[in-house]
């Protein structure tokens, strides 16, 4: 009695071991093809049959899937491609070789007929791992002013596949690149430059592929990125590229980063200490005019500092034909510090020429009458009345109040012409 009621027992165990596990042993060819209805019907006890009934289902899925054919292949319908950009930072801007460095992360969205699941599981979208997305079509994407770039893979690679129940795609990889940016110096350094990103097809003409920005924030910028020498006003994307090296066949897409320069580190490196040497050429028309010595080396020290103060600020830029908005305001500077050295030049030489043709024998004759002057005191008061009947000290008199009178108009005229030209500079490259 009791031997019969524990094989009965062991028969209710075999049962219902076998209820719980409908799929143990080897699967026929018949429940493979139609694994997506006994997912949908199983009732899981553990998520771990889940997850491995999942794995089965997406290989299966994949089992004749080619990944090198684009997704409307055999309906030879184009493929939409809706593109995104979200910009972690612009690294670099270099007038040198007209490029700048981008961090960005790069999504693409499009639908591809053959991987849709709809109703065959609960999941709304699977999280596929970078290892498996060598299985999966994704668009053959390049940048066609693209100088260098790379992938980042620490501590893993970085790159998101997510494949949706309708059969879209949402791929997303990040990617560090420097681009060609041709750059117009001629308002540098109060200029606005664009650098664009022009993204292309490679293989693909327009009857195979589309790209596309999404319709809303196809690009957004980190809210902490800062550029050391720009800001950035705004960015622009277009469906079209005004360069398309394939032609007109290909689809192409560009972005543009427009910037504005700061002026407050060129304010405080090169202007106001060009405006200081100016101004110091200056006080040479205050010295005397018998101070040789001070007065020439005063002009000579500031024209070479203004030389090398033009050499530092150049330096840096690429040596273009045409005038630069630094190479106008260097010029003028310099020029009215050789001009202040110049001027003494000539108040120099007019007061010498005055002085050449003055008679030096007269005032050796002044001189003695003094000495031998026995009622002296009568005669110093009448010697200045004298000497100012000598036409050779009246010549020598005159040439020294010319000169100085030439230093007093420069002590106006500089200054009011110096900023006049700040005044015109301003409106012409900084408005």
């Amino acid at each position: 009695m009791d031997g019969q009621q524990r094989k009965d027992e062991q028969d209710q165990t075999v049962e219902s071991g076998s209820d719980e596990n409908p799929e143990s042993g080897q699967r026929s060819s018949f429940e493979k093809c139609n694994l997506k209805a006994t997912v949908q019907q199983k009732t899981f006890s553990q998520p771990w049959e889940t997850a491995i009934h999942i794995t089965d289902f997406i290989q299966a899925m994949f089992e004749e899937y080619d990944s090198s054919l684009p997704p409307n292949f055999e309906s030879n319908e184009s493929t939409k491609v809706n593109m995104s950009l979200y910009v972690n930072s612009i690294d670099s801007i270099s007038e040198q070789s007209m490029d700048f460095t981008i961090n960005a992360f790069i999504e693409q969205e499009w639908c591809d007929p053959r991987l849709i699941f709809y109703g065959m599981i609960m999941d709304e979208y699977f999280e596929l791992d970078s290892k498996f997305m060598v299985r999966v079509w994704v668009p053959d994407l390049y940048f066609t002013n693209e100088k260098r770039a790379n992938f980042h893979v620490v501590t893993v690679p970085n790159k998101m596949l997510h494949l949706y129940n309708n059969g879209c795609i949402k791929y997303r990889l990040r990617v560090s690149l420097t681009a060609s940016c041709p750059m117009n110096l001629q308002k540098y350094p109060m200029d606005s430059q664009r650098c664009s990103l022009y993204l292309q097809s490679f293989a693909y003409t327009r009857k195979t592929i589309d790209f596309v920005w999404k319709p809303i924030k196809p690009v957004v910028a980190s809210k902490t990125m800062e550029l050391p020498q720009f800001t950035l006003v705004n960015v622009n994307t277009r469906n079209s590229c005004d360069e398309n090296i394939g032609g007109p066949d290909f689809t192409c897409i560009q972005v543009d980063f427009n910037l504005k320069r700061n002026t407050g580190f060129y304010m405080i490196q090169i202007y106001i200490p060009t405006i200081m040497i100016v101004l110091l050429s200056w006080v040479s028309f205050w010295l005397s005019i018998d101070a040789v010595p001070a007065r020439i080396s005063l002009g000579i020290l500031t024209v070479l500092t203004m030389t090398t103060q033009k050499g530092a600020a150049i330096s840096s830029l690429p040596r273009v034909s045409y005038v630069k908005a630094i190479d106008v305001w260097m010029a003028v500077c310099l020029a009215f510090v050789f001009a202040a050295l110049l001027e003494f030049a000539f108040v120099n030489v007019m007061q010498r020429r005055q002085q050449k043709f003055a008679d030096p024998s007269s005032f050796v004759n002044s001189s003695n009458k003094v000495s031998n002057t026995i009622v002296g005191v009568e005669f110093v008061h009448q010697l200045p009345e004298e000497e100012k009947q000598n036409p050779n000290n009246r010549r020598f008199s005159s040439g020294k109040r010319d000169a100085q009178r030439v230093d007093n108009v420069s002590r106006v005229v500089f200054p009011a012409i110096f900023f006049a030209f700040c005044i015109i500079y301003a409106v012409v490259y900084m408005v």
